[in-house]
């Protein structure tokens, strides 16, 4: 920050003479890290966008990511899961993975995306195990995200990188983009100690509406006598339903709120004290951090503790050392549950409100467990860096960088004996990993008349090793006693150990054209060059090389346009990048195959046979993304309008997936990169700054806006469609890569007349598929049902009859961010949205379908999908009402064939378009006066609100709570609202 040039004409001499000056704010000036260089914005050709703390809420969270939710353009934040301590999707323009992957078993299972989210860099080290959820850590139990051990406190600033030109020179980890995050250092000649808590309360979202007690009673009845398939079979029914007809029994005479058993309302604390001070010379800084969180469902929580301390000691210019340490503990409960999935919750607040509350007599195992299965999964992780930079002579800078990062994770999970035929189960997990990374550089500048050179020559390293192991002992001598006694089955098994090395080098030129005017640069080149070698992919391609390339002209300093004579416009440049990153993608059991060991015999001999699932390919190609992006950027009257535009293509190449072998062949299937995908779109950042820098009202308006298009551009063996029907989705050329695979709901049959007729056969249209006969005559179409699209034309709808419809990833994103400041009050206000995404509803889809079984008895039928929820607000078929939105929801015995409530249907395809206010936070700082008398550097208070609304047509409860292919499922973990108070001292 600088001051504004002043001219005044002096008419005659004067003694005094006051000269006012503007406060001039030049983002052209500021430092931006690209990669392992640090250099001007005004010489950055990238597409790089700088968020700074100070912009931030300043609200507590256990994920740093959630606050930049909405407040980078193209940055895509979806907090689809609210488990405390866990992460939720990122991807950086688009997805980059259609690889689609099961979680849980039978009903419960889920599926998800395959992980296209960025490398994340902390201080300068790459955090290579941060990335989405995945199933294997789901089903083996997670650690905990260093992104979750990192307190917002001690972060500074986060740069995002999003094109290939900025992401090459961190080579395959960075195919997806690029994540910085630096940490804060000392800069005070005193020290200085500073103290902040929040308190916070987490409170549930919207719960689903039930029918409790007598009105599910009555409502049951009604159904069953009414459409029994007669008046006496109804009552033959009803009257031998103990728990519809015996309202005196205390064990069915009930009004349960299952939802409230398992959901609370939660009060949680944080506490960050930091200790800074230094000069130039030497620095220092030490943060001591603890949180903690209940979450809103029974039996989850999160708690950190952790110490990050940092040392920076230049005692010459020439020299500059760095270190940091730190360690962080984390424990995690997930009760019954994992990282995504709380099945025992979901089917446990399923169950019948006419059953007792939740006791060893008179519940599932899956609703007891939900409250008595304890699992807790603790992490404890070091780590410690080192960066050295020393100017050589010939104007050679030498760096070198260091880190280790060491993860224990221990996961116990045990099972009472009521809950596993009374033998009570003990699970363990353990697990280590430690990944030691090494970084050096010789960078050189110079210049020959108005050309301006550079160069940076880069060597790195990184060697990553993972072990551990897992055991678990049933019949256990009680529920008090761990281990290791026990009179059951027990089993143990090691976990694969790995290790895989990567050896890289980059070259880094720089050119640039002098300005002999003064100011910005006008022209400057950036081509990057990098080989890198793996040591765990096929022996034909370990050697990859990813090149960019990135131009800028700062066409403001050109003469044509200093003749237009525009002082107002700050500063303008036109930006073009290209670059190739390559990602690994497959494992070495891809590429070489694997054994099988276990007991088999061969001639009557023991062997170890070949895993005849996978066929190996080690001519497998690493995954390669290729993109190009333009940009503008400009800044008018003094930067109080800011714009960046960019306009980008992007193709991932090689993506990783399995085909089908013949039957006829030794193998089922083999790992194949014959899919390729395409994004492309433009991004829209504008910041406007309304008050004078001087006044004393400040304010900043920042919005952002993404429009995102994906194509299918190539699929294994030529094929131009794949279906996946498991999990209802479809990847064909030329389309959006994850579209739904559904039947095309076009409305409901209001006489019997109005079923198509097969001429051939004079019967109606019916339902078809597995287990369906054509002799039921309760598969045939009737007056009520859903009328389905038959697309084929053969009066038979099943799997055939089954269309590509809707996409389930966003076509458009951005956010909306307002800072006012009046003093030494400031209001915080960060908004996001969400545009053009289709879910599925599954949710309402299983509330109309809870009504296909109004005769449910004791057993698992009255504990599982048997809350009724009133859906007298939607407009369905009755002999009444012939011309309505919804299918006849109570011919129970016809709805058992005809489940006309399926799921995978477009009458439950909704727009999950949404606006959401993600946070509010209102401060105030005590003015110095008032901090002087008590003898306190500073001191502001604050109060929060996050996730505190969304605004959406969708007829769910929070159409971001979905999975990432789309579909709303009741077994995931809700985000809370909170409510917090926050103190902040500094002494």
């Amino acid at each position: 920050m600088g001051f504004r040039t002043v001219e005044m004409k002096v008419a005659k001499a004067k003694k005094n003479m006051d000269v006012f000056m503007e406060e001039s704010v030049n983002t052209m000036d500021e430092t931006v890290v690209v990669a392992y260089q640090s250099q001007s914005r005004a010489d950055v050709g990238a597409s790089v966008t700088v968020v700074n703390t100070k912009d931030l809420p300043p609200a507590p969270v256990s994920n740093v990511m959630e606050l930049l939710q909405g407040r980078v353009a193209g940055l895509n934040v979806q907090q689809n899961n609210g488990a405390p301590g866990s992460i939720g999707t990122y991807t950086i323009r688009g997805i980059s993975d259609i690889s689609v992957q099961g979680v849980g078993d039978g009903e419960d299972e889920q599926y998800i995306l395959g992980s296209s989210a960025p490398l994340f860099v902390i201080d300068g080290i790459p955090q290579e195990d941060v990335g989405d959820y995945d199933a294997n850590g789901l089903l083996s139990g997670s650690g905990v995200s260093p992104l979750s051990s990192l307190p917002f406190e001690d972060i500074e600033d986060i740069t995002v990188l999003k094109d290939a030109a900025a992401t090459a020179q961190y080579g395959s980890r960075g195919a997806y983009g690029v994540i910085l995050i630096r940490t804060k250092r000392g800069n005070s000649a005193k020290p200085q100690i500073d103290f902040s808590m929040d308190m916070k309360v987490n409170t549930p979202p919207r719960l689903r509406d039930v029918l409790v007690g007598r009105a599910e009673r009555m409502s049951r009845i009604d159904q069953i006598l009414q459409n029994d398939t007669s008046r006496w079979n109804g009552y033959y029914d009803v009257n031998g339903n103990q728990a519809l007809t015996d309202s005196l029994n205390p064990y069915y005479n009930n009004n349960t709120d299952w939802q409230g058993n398992y959901y609370r309302r939660t009060v949680n604390q944080t506490y960050n004290l930091s200790v800074k001070g230094g000069s130039t010379k030497f620095n220092y800084k030490i943060n001591g951090n603890y949180y903690s969180e209940e979450g809103i469902i029974t039996n989850t929580d999160f708690n950190r503790y952790g110490i990050r301390t940092n040392m920076g000691y230049a005692p010459t210019e020439k020299f500059n050392l760095y270190v940091g340490v730190n360690a962080t503990l984390g424990i995690t409960g997930s009760g019954s549950g994992n990282a995504l999935q709380q099945t025992g919750v979901a089917s446990g607040a399923s169950a019948s409100s006419l059953l007792p509350p939740p006791s060893i007599y008179s519940a599932s195992n899956a609703a007891l467990g939900a409250l008595m299965v304890e699992q807790n999964t603790t992490s404890v992780s070091y780590d410690a860096n080192i960066n050295m930079n020393y100017q050589l002579p010939w104007n050679i800078r030498w760096n070198v960088t260091a880190g280790y990062i060491y993860n224990n994770t221990e996961n116990e999970k045990f099972t009472p004996g009521m809950l596993n035929s009374n033998q009570a189960q003990l699970y363990g997990l353990s697990k280590y990993s430690d990944r030691l990374y090494g970084r050096t550089s010789l960078s050189y500048s110079g210049s020959t008349g108005i050309l301006k050179y550079g160069l940076t020559v880069t060597g790195e390293i990184s060697s990553n090793r993972s072990n551990g192991n897992e055991i678990k002992q049933t019949g256990l001598v009680n529920d008090y006693l761990w281990g290791p006694l026990g009179y059951a089955s027990s089993w143990a098994e090691a976990v694969t150990s790995e290790e895989d090395n990567t050896v890289s080098f980059n070259i880094a030129p720089t050119i640039g054209f002098k300005n002999l005017t003064g100011g910005k640069d006008k022209y400057v080149i950036t081509p990057t060059i990098r080989p890198e070698a793996n040591s765990a992919y096929g022996r034909g391609v370990k050697w990859v090389v990813n090149p960019g390339v990135s131009v800028r002209w700062n066409f403001d300093e050109e003469k044509f346009f200093k003749k237009l004579n525009w002082n107002w416009v700050d500063y303008s440049a036109i930006r073009a990048s290209w670059g190739r990153v390559v990602k690994y993608k497959a494992t070495k059991y891809d590429v070489w195959g694997n054994y099988l060991l276990g007991s088999d015999t061969y001639n009557g001999n023991t062997v170890i046979p070949i895993d005849f699932e996978n066929m190996p390919n080690n001519n497998i190609d690493p995954i390669t993304t290729t993109q190009w992006n333009v940009g503008l950027d400009f800044g008018l009257w003094n930067n109080r309008l800011s714009f960046q535009g960019d306009w980008y293509y992007k193709q991932v190449d090689n993506q990783l997936s399995s085909i089908e072998l013949a039957d006829h062949n030794g193998f089922d299937k083999v790992p194949t990169t014959e899919v390729s995908l395409v994004n492309y779109g433009m991004e829209l950042a504008l910041v406007v700054r309304p008050f004078r820098p001087k006044s004393n009202w400040s304010m900043d308006i920042m919005t952002n806006f993404t429009i995102n298009r994906d194509v299918m551009t190539k699929l294994p063996d030529e094929a131009r469609m794949i279906i996946n029907s498991k999990a209802e989705v479809v990847n064909k050329l030329g389309s959006n890569a994850m579209s739904n695979f559904l039947y095309v709901y076009k409305g409901v049959y209001a006489t019997d007349a109005d079923v198509p007729v097969d001429p051939a056969t004079g019967l109606r249209l019916r339902v078809g598929g597995e287990g369906v006969s054509a002799d039921n005559p309760n598969a045939y179409f009737k007056a009520g049902d859903p009328i389905w699209a038959d697309l084929n034309g053969d009066y038979v709808i099943d799997e055939k009859d089954k269309a590509i419809v809707g996409n389930s990833q966003p076509r458009v994103i951005g956010g909306l961010s307002v800072n006012l400041r009046y003093k030494n009050l400031a209001l915080f206000t960060s908004c996001s949205f969400t545009l053009r995404r289709d879910i599925v509803n599954q949710v309402l889809a299983n509330n109309f379908a809870s009504l296909n079984d109004p005769n449910i008895k004791g057993g698992d039928g009255m504990y599982k999908n048997a809350a009724l929820t009133p859906i007298s607000a939607y407009d369905f078929w009755t002999p009444t009402n012939t011309h309505a939105d919804y299918p006849n929801p109570y011919d129970y015995q016809h709805s058992s064939v005809i489940k006309p409530f399926r799921a995978d249907q477009t009458l439950f395809l909704e727009d999950g378009s949404y606006f959401k206010i993600n946070a509010i936070t209102l401060s105030y700082t005590l003015p110095k006066k008032w901090t002087n008398f008590i003898r306190i550097r500073h001191a502001s208070i604050r109060m929060s609100l996050n996730n505190l609304y969304t605004f959406t047509k969708y007829s769910g409860i929070n159409p971001e709570n979905v999975s990432s292919i789309g579909w709303d499922q009741s077994g995931g973990y809700p985000n809370a609202r909170t409510f917090s108070m926050g103190l902040t001292i500094g002494l």
